[in-house]
């Protein structure tokens, strides 16, 4: 019987003859329309599948024979979703004689830098099919691709309509692949073997675009570099996928959900594996509270006793409810300068338990106002490679905010720190290895995301952290969305550990009139609410120091303020234009609290440094929030299955 091969088809046994491990091929031979020796035939009923290297493969669908069912003894169906015989290498699918043409090799452009079709959606008239049969091939959802130009479908839907038949389903590209894609992504490892998802692609795939099936895994399953590159050479797997919204990225490994059968881990096991031991709902414990509430059945059983019922057991939601107000989130500053982290990660009730800056000044204040936590003054790379492995410094949630100067936009010339502040930035991998943080959070200037000359640091600060095995965020956040009374851009990047859901960002709670929102804090709605008797508010000698340098052009203090910097800002001054702001100004337009005190010397340096407290409130109160969400679904699924008991929780 004559078969004629299609693009995504594979011969089984049950054809050749033979199984797949008997054939001579070569290790690159693929099955692909045009290796079939019969192909000369029929060259009417098929595309070209090869176009030459200036052409590209921008090709157009080709229209089809309608499946004829009076004519179905004629054709041999063959069913790509058949697991008769194992499945080979996706670069080497045999097919059945003439084997001699099959040793020449076909020259393609090479997949990674040719540009991706761009396939059109299909009509509003498409209807949804459970399956395709075209050329004697059937077409299923659940089924994988490669395309001719490099990338891969996971096929979730067949269509058709006035066009043909379509393909819907998950986009998928290789790793080595992405940095040559239309829309550039360096910021990805270089695993062979491994896919990402890329779940903005969602454009339908026609059938003409098809090269060949693959069989390609979907794992949740955490892997080291070396790993996949030792035992992802000869299968296809896709851990991890990309989505964007609203200026945000998200690259996250795979869900339990999303992975396939045989294939996928328990979040609580990949926790395990990474950081041993975790008490859900943290590990701090607020105060001692096992006691139950004592029930009396009967104040009256005749001997003068009470009894008590202790038996009666708790209920999930009384269960959970316990826990979350019994126990806390454990926190650790690195680079933690006065506190403005620590003061928002104390406003959404985290237990700060240490923190660590180079500057003596800064942890003057920062022991002064969190006397509870340990706080050293401590070089972030003495403290990786003199810390003991048994201390104790493991926490749920880590925040770095390393020295940004280097990476501003406002820099333009060198300094003798730079050097030290490039290490500082990839410092932030080594502190997960050693902290092992349920989610790390860090905070930079813009200037490391948007200029040129800084990207491939970024790149780098991204792949060491998917490297790790984390799931991992960013976004450019505007501080005066949320209450900061200041014009503030910061890139914050969120990173969640292996078996953790990855944490949204916060949405503005403030913004112009009309918005929905809060209205925007001000200049004058800030600093006309300081107490006059407080700590760093000398106004008189504000004027004092101003007399040879003001007055300066009055303005009107009903407006955000320019961004507060270690210097304390361009243009920043009093309203009044008579002075410039007192120093308990300045720190109340960075959300200090009224009582917050300040020691040592260059106090503006202090201010201007630090992450606005409330703009960390707001970020951590998300984190916090994602983190009882997972506890609170994975407390119920171990106890239902029996996994855990209450006490083991």
């Amino acid at each position: 019987m004559y078969h004629s091969l299609h693009p995504g088809s594979r011969i089984p046994p049950s054809i050749t003859g033979r199984a797949p491990q008997e054939s001579a091929l070569s290790a690159n031979s693929e099955v692909t329309l045009e290796h079939n020796p019969d192909y000369r035939y029929h060259q009417k009923d098929v595309i070209e599948a090869v176009a030459p290297a200036s052409q590209g493969f921008g090709m157009a669908p080709r229209s089809r024979r309608p499946f004829d069912p009076q004519n179905q003894k004629k054709i041999e169906v063959i069913d790509l979703t058949s697991d008769e015989y194992d499945w080979p290498n996706e670069d080497n699918l045999p097919i059945e004689n003439n084997l001699a043409r099959l040793a020449l090799p076909v020259v393609i452009p090479d997949e990674a830098r040719v540009a991706k079709p761009k396939p059109r959606r299909a009509d509003a008239g498409k209807r949804v099919m459970s399956e395709a049969c075209v050329d004697g091939i059937i077409y299923k959802p659940g089924q994988s691709y490669k395309l001719f130009d490099g990338s891969y479908i996971r096929v979730v839907s067949i269509l058709e309509d006035s066009n043909g038949i379509w393909l819907r389903g998950q986009r998928l590209f290789k790793l080595t692949h992405m940095e040559y894609l239309d829309n550039p992504k360096p910021y990805f490892p270089k695993w062979k073997k491994t896919l990402v998802w890329v779940v903005d692609e969602n454009n339908d795939i026609p059938l003409g675009h098809i090269k060949r099936a693959v069989k390609i895994h979907f794992t949740n399953q955490i892997k080291s570099d070396k790993e996949h590159q030792e035992n992802c050479l000869k299968q296809l797997f896709c851990c991890l996928k990309e989505s964007s919204d609203l200026g945000s990225v998200r690259i996250e490994y795979l869900t339990r959900n999303e992975a396939d059968e045989g294939y996928r881990s328990e979040p609580w096991e990949l926790r395990n594996q990474w950081r041993s031991s975790t008490k859900l709902f943290g590990d701090s414990a607020k105060r001692s509270t096992n006691a139950r509430e004592i029930i009396e059945l009967d104040t009256d059983t005749g001997t003068g006793s009470t009894v008590v019922d202790l038996t009666i057991p708790e209920t999930e939601g009384e269960v959970i409810a316990r826990l979350t107000d019994s126990r806390q989130y454990t926190f650790a500053d690195v680079f933690c300068g006065a506190g403005g982290m620590s003061s928002g990660a104390q406003k959404a009730n985290l237990k700060l338990t240490w923190a660590l800056d180079k500057s003596e000044n800064a942890v003057q204040t920062y022991k002064l106002n969190f006397p509870d936590a340990n706080c050293e003054v401590r070089d972030v790379f003495d403290f990786l490679t003199e810390t003991q492995p048994t201390a104790n410094i493991k926490v749920d949630i880590c925040h770095g905010s390393p020295p940004c100067q280097t990476f501003s936009i406002a820099k333009t010339v060198a300094s003798s720190t730079d050097d030290a502040n490039f290490a500082c930035i990839f410092s932030c991998a080594d502190l997960i290895r050693a902290t092992k943080p349920r989610v790390f959070t860090m905070e930079e200037t813009s200037g490391l995301l948007e200029m040129n000359k800084h990207k491939p640091v970024f790149c780098r600060l991204v792949q060491s952290f998917l490297e790790i095995g984390y799931s991992v965020s960013w976004h450019m956040l505007h501080s005066q969305g949320y209450g900061v009374p200041q014009k503030r851009r910061r890139l914050i990047i969120i990173a969640s550990g292996p078996g953790e859901t990855l944490p949204p960002f916060p949405k503005p709670t403030h913004g112009l009139p009309g918005s929905g929102l809060l209205p925007y804090e001000t200049i004058n709605s800030v600093i006309s609410t300081i107490p006059p008797l407080v700590p760093h508010h000398d106004t008189i000698g504000a004027l004092f120091r101003a007399r040879n340098k003001m007055p300066k052009r009055p303005y009107d203090g009903n407006r955000l303020a320019k961004t507060i910097t270690s210097g304390g800002g361009e243009g920043n001054y009093h309203p009044s234009g008579k002075r410039q702001f007192t120093t308990r100004e300045y720190a109340s337009l960075q959300t200090f609290d009224d009582n917050f005190r300040f020691l040592g010397h260059e106090v503006l340096r202090q201010i201007g440094n630090a992450v606005p407290p409330l703009l960390a409130e707001a970020i951590l109160k998300e984190v916090i929030k994602t983190l009882q969400e997972t506890d609170r679904a994975e407390a119920i699924e171990l106890l239902n299955r029996g996994i855990r008991s209450v006490d083991d929780l």
